[in-house]
């Protein structure tokens, strides 16, 4: 296929990903005028793997955080110029085959974030992670006003437009937090999200156990998500409207 006419870089945060990132920077390459993979304070060969399999590789010296490594890839996407930027995680949980689907509905809804959705996939995921995405969904969907589907998916096209408007200066958790924090950001800032389905790829190429912890990691997003709403007064117009709201699916 060939790549978008609207430029398109992809973003991948990455932290000992030496068994998988080769593959999935070969992958992205196709339909990407650029894939950027930030090397976050990676002890592997992670960052040599993805410079010899095309990518632009920005690295940590110390391990900041998904969220940082996101920023950081971000800030050179932006300074690049494109109209899209699109994040895979660099363990092998998501196919760079199903972006192109991505990017399409990113075409056909530019002021939306398009998110991959791995609730249809007939591959179960283990409870503890169903347990702990459908709680956050819940209460990221709250915060920003409309239901948002597999919220934790970090397998996502933004508009550019979007990073450009939100403020560079606010202070954003620096983990899995994160990307919570930026859809609640963009909702606010009138980018709701739609959901193009995906497979669900439980433990990845990178035979590695996942640096996302569900019951660590989601009570951190949940407290990050409540003290917003605190700050709203909890905001019962957001809490109906997500209860409400369809959610948008391409």
């Amino acid at each position: 296929m060939a790549k978008s006419p609207a430029k398109t870089l992809v973003v991948i945060p990455a932290c000992e990903e030496a068994g998988s990132i080769a593959a999935i920077v070969a992958g992205c390459l196709p339909f990407a005028a650029r894939v950027i993979v930030v090397d976050d304070g990676s002890a592997d060969a992670t960052g040599a793997r993805a410079a010899a399999a095309g990518a632009l590789v920005l690295r940590h010296p110390v391990r900041r955080g998904k969220g940082a490594a996101l920023e950081t890839g971000f800030a050179a996407a932006l300074a690049a110029g494109c109209a899209f930027i699109a994040t895979l995680d660099g363990d092998g949980q998501h196919r760079p085959e199903d972006l192109p689907r991505l990017l399409a509905a990113a075409r056909r809804a530019p002021h939306r974030i398009v998110i991959g959705s791995r609730r249809a996939s007939r591959l179960p995921a283990p409870r503890s992670r169903r347990a702990a995405n459908r709680i956050a969904d819940f209460w990221i969907s709250w915060a920003a006003g409309h239901p948002i589907a597999d919220s934790q998916c970090g397998f996502r096209v933004y508009p550019a437009t979007l990073l450009r408007a939100l403020p560079t200066r606010r202070r954003r958790p620096r983990g899995f937090a994160f990307e919570a924090a930026l859809l609640i950001e963009a909702a606010r800032a009138g980018y709701r999200t739609i959901a193009v389905d995906v497979p669900a790829l439980y433990g990845g190429a990178s035979q590695r156990a996942s640096h996302f912890r569900p019951v660590a990691d989601v009570a951190k997003i949940v407290l990050v998500v409540a003290a917003r709403l605190l700050a709203r007064g909890l905001s019962p117009w957001s809490l109906w409207r997500a209860l409400t709201l369809p959610e948008e699916h391409l």
